[in-house]
């Protein structure tokens, strides 16, 4: 899965880096202020290994801008928990307080250009809602992707799992400014993953068109 080029991983996170607190109360409670529709934290025990992506679940997160080069714009994601993964451009902090989660750029050349994407991997999420926080490092449009898949389960001596999906496309954020995404997501195969898109740090004029997949919801805006 790992076996792209990876090049200017270091703009997108450090891996050596001071862990701060894991438990920031403040934040989830700021963010349980915003969305009174925020699911409960639960009980659920973090993965151990890589291998538990597959008996766990998986959250995946893909970012771009419309730009050659590295993306240019920074992401943060915030669990349930208060633990966080990602690179803030404009302090120059890094995070990485998963048990088990990666975060790199990939820069292959798909589909003949020179754009990369920014990559998060979350394994074992646990379930409840999560903070994306895109930071504008420059004035640019980016697009998100974001993809979940569920715990497995035996059924009738058949294991399985359920993916969905979400995605955020052609959104303009401007220079050191921020966009708030809400993820929530689940391990039950009957949950969907769905996704909600905030303006709170500042006022945003944009074209923007917000896509699910399953029961996510949908908002459009002007093409």
């Amino acid at each position: 899965m790992l076996n792209c080029r990876i090049v200017k991983a270091l703009a997108l996170f450090v891996v050596i880096t001071p862990r701060p607190a894991l438990g920031d109360r403040s934040l989830v409670d700021s963010i349980k202020d915003r969305n009174t529709g925020i699911r409960k934290v639960l009980e659920e025990v973090d993965p151990k290994d890589g291998m538990d992506c597959l008996s766990m679940g998986e959250l995946d997160i893909v970012f771009r801008t419309d730009n050659n080069g590295a993306p240019k714009v920074g992401v943060m994601l915030t669990d349930p928990r208060g633990r966080r993964i990602g690179f803030d451009p404009l302090t120059r902090q890094a995070w990485q307080e998963f048990p088990e989660a990666q975060g790199y750029v990939n820069c292959d050349d798909l589909h003949g250009s020179d754009a990369c994407r920014g990559i998060v991997q979350v394994c074992g999420p646990v379930s409840g809602t999560y903070k994306l926080e895109m930071i504008g490092q420059k004035t640019t449009t980016y697009s998100v992707s974001i993809s979940a898949r569920s715990k497995e389960l035996v059924d009738g001596g058949k294991v399985h799992s359920s993916r969905s999906e979400a995605e955020l496309n052609n959104v303009t954020i401007r220079a050191r400014s921020r966009d708030i995404v809400l993820l929530n997501y689940s391990r039950d195969p009957r949950e969907k993953v769905t996704a909600q898109l905030q303006h709170p740090l500042h006022a945003q004029s944009s074209d923007e068109r917000f896509h699910g997949h399953g029961d996510v919801p949908a908002r459009r805006g002007k093409l």
